[in-house]
């Protein structure tokens, strides 16, 4: 007969519960065991975010908040890592609750079945159940993958026990590429926010260098979109400072709007562009061009 079932769903905790502190933990000893694998298979520390990326099929930003703890993983990611690096995966998930144990079972990455409903989870499989059983929910495997489903009174050949049932609803910021807009045109710089949060992207505005050069120390971006003058300063040092960065590849879009009446320098901008491989955009943008040349670069399909 199998246990009793456990079915969690993880929804945002209250501040400073231990639920949070604890998910907040194992995301960071996962990340620290990632690093160190990368670091065995002779991958420097600037280029791991880079290469997770390129595994897990992330934005710059996404790989970044991962590598660090920030984002939680997936038991998938973490097979997806190891088997790229061709190591046992268990060497990632000693970290978090997955090894075999006889009252938990197995964690697999597994499909909930309700009606027609099929919601990704985590299940805790057990052993194969006996003819007369009972369970709430069992577990089959179908394709390769773990169907798990109500036991609706006949037992299904090869069913097996269900002890837990993870939920992890999608956090959809988490999974979206971050964009940079500065702008001292608040107005400008709210519109373009706006725009890039309804056609797919997470969007952060400033609207000052000195703000946005600060947020660069600890926050990574996808792709920077910023004006060319501020006052009687230009962007030209807060671009060499996102070549710089951890993500030193993100797409730089310069906006301006003073080009014919002469307040903004062709050769300045010229030269930026040569230097730093920007694009540049006169002001106003013309907004579903700018989106789609950030979709083409940044959006996974």
């Amino acid at each position: 007969m199998g246990g009793s079932l456990r079915i969690r769903s993880y929804f945002p905790p209250p501040s400073g519960s231990m639920v949070s502190e604890t998910s907040s933990l194992e995301s960071l000893a996962v990340a620290e065991r990632v690093r160190e694998l990368m670091s065995r298979h002779g991958i420097g520390k600037r280029q791991q975010t880079a290469e997770l990326c390129r595994i897990l099929d992330l934005s710059f930003s996404q790989g970044h908040r991962k590598l660090r703890g920030n984002s939680p993983w997936t038991l998938a990611q973490i097979r997806r890592v190891a088997d790229a690096f061709d190591e046992p995966a268990l060497k990632l998930f000693d970290s978090i609750d997955t090894r075999p144990d006889e009252t938990e079972g197995t964690a697999h990455d597994a499909v909930l079945k309700l009606g027609s409903v099929e919601i990704p989870c985590t299940a805790w499989i057990g052993d194969a159940l006996d003819a007369g059983s009972r369970p709430d929910f069992i577990a089959q495997k179908v394709n390769s993958r773990w169907i798990v489903m109500r036991h609706e009174g006949v037992l299904l050949q090869q069913a097996c026990d269900v002890h837990k049932i993870e939920i992890q609803p999608r956090r959809a910021d988490t999974e979206k590429p971050v964009i940079a807009v500065v702008d001292d045109d608040h107005a400008s710089a709210d519109n373009l926010h706006d725009y890039l949060e309804m056609t797919g992207f997470a969007a952060m505005a400033f609207y000052s260098l000195d703000t946005f050069l600060e947020a660069l120390q600890s926050q990574v971006f996808d792709a920077v979109v910023i004006d060319w003058l501020f006052g009687v300063h230009t962007s030209a040092g807060a671009i060499q400072a996102v070549r710089e960065s951890d993500n030193p590849d993100a797409p730089i879009f310069v906006l301006t709007g003073e080009l014919t009446t002469g307040k903004a320098s062709e050769s300045e901008i010229s030269q930026i562009i040569r230097d730093c491989n920007v694009t540049c955009f006169e002001k106003p943008a013309r907004l579903g061009i700018l989106v789609a040349d950030l979709s083409k670069r940044l959006l996974r399909t």
